[in-house]
């Protein structure tokens, strides 16, 4: 805890320092609370407040070819998960994106430190700018959220390319074994409003060299946008221990614009989605209607969403959750 600290405000300082020199800082960040409330009658707290995630990011153009970029995250109260046996703490202050990058040409970028895996929309797609409150099923089905490694971004009008090469160990998380994890992932935009995706990462779990277990995931989807309207969907599959396990999802959305100095936008939508897990485990459908009210023209940057889930278990049947989010960003 204390060592995470003392290098966020190492980080912060030689950020700022270079920012009276010769470069230019960018400071962004956000805060995410939820209310969300639980119909099942056993449970003690069916209805709790949370923080979902505050964080904090600085960006630094040292010159026309160098960047340095840092996004720390703060959890409140601290502990996560209470029960009668156990207490389970967090960290107040973490590290989520630490990263060294360097653009030698026009449109390609190399980027060394911790950053999020490159493999899927849903995955890759930032916390303040999902559609729905809880990212779709697809990202439990997916490699490390983020991991420690390097990764080249190459970027022209209608191809955006991403490979990395990381530890597979995960987030702030010491590398187990001598193993390197490879995935790579890419969008094609082949007309207005229409997107391709795909990606696969090939690699080892994070046991130690002997014990260490092939895993593969693949990714796909498709996304179209007409308008004020949105349609979306992803898969990704699971390949580990020679089991597989599947994930989708699809959803819909419509932007319609409000004239107010207040509201800009309200955003209805609804999104289906499921897990199937290996070994007959429970396979899991969730239906989410979505409702959004967005308080600037950018949409992303003040808003208010309301999301009811209905799960379904195949042999489980877990309660209805409403879900009452408020988002402040700046950039």
């Amino acid at each position: 805890m204390k060592r995470n600290i003392i290098l966020i405000l190492l980080a912060v300082l030689c950020l700022t320092s270079l920012a009276q020199k010769n470069s230019t800082l960018y400071w962004f960040g956000y805060v995410k609370s939820e209310y969300e409330h639980s119909f099942a009658e056993e449970k003690d707290n069916s209805g709790e407040f949370d923080v979902l995630l505050s964080g904090l990011g600085l960006v630094a153009d040292i010159n026309d070819f160098s960047q340095a970029y840092i996004f720390v995250y703060g959890n409140y109260p601290g502990v996560n998960g209470v029960d009668s046996t156990s207490v389970v703490v967090r960290d107040y202050i973490g590290v989520l994106d630490v990263e060294a990058r360097f653009k030698p040409i026009e449109n390609l970028q190399l980027t060394l430190g911790q950053f999020v895996t490159p493999f899927a929309q849903e995955h890759y797609k930032s916390s303040s700018k999902i559609d729905f409150i809880k990212r779709g099923y697809v990202v439990a089905n997916s490699p490390s959220y983020r991991d420690i490694g390097v990764y080249i971004k190459y970027k022209i009008p209608i191809v955006t390319a991403y490979a990395s090469l990381t530890n597979g160990s995960g987030m702030n998380t010491f590398d187990g074994n001598k193993y390197k994890n490879f995935s790579v992932w890419a969008e094609v935009k082949p007309i207005e409003g229409l997107k391709v995706m795909g990606g696969t990462s090939i690699g080892k779990d994070n046991a130690s060299d002997s014990l260490a277990e092939d895993q593969r995931f693949y990714s796909a989807g498709l996304s179209f946008s007409y308008g004020h309207l949105g349609l979306t969907s992803e898969m990704s599959i699971k390949d580990y221990r020679d089991q597989t396990s599947d994930a989708l999802y699809a959803y819909g959305y419509y932007d319609i614009p409000i004239s107010s100095d207040i509201l800009h936008w309200i955003t209805p939508g609804f999104r289906y989605d499921y897990l199937d897990p290996p070994l007959d485990l429970d396979k899991t459908d969730r239906y989410t209607f979505g409702l959004a009210f967005h308080f600037d023209e950018s949409k992303w940057l003040s808003m208010l969403r309301i999301n009811y889930e209905m799960i379904d278990g195949e042999s489980t049947n877990p309660p209805d959750n409403l879900i009452v989010e408020l988002q402040m960003r700046f950039d």
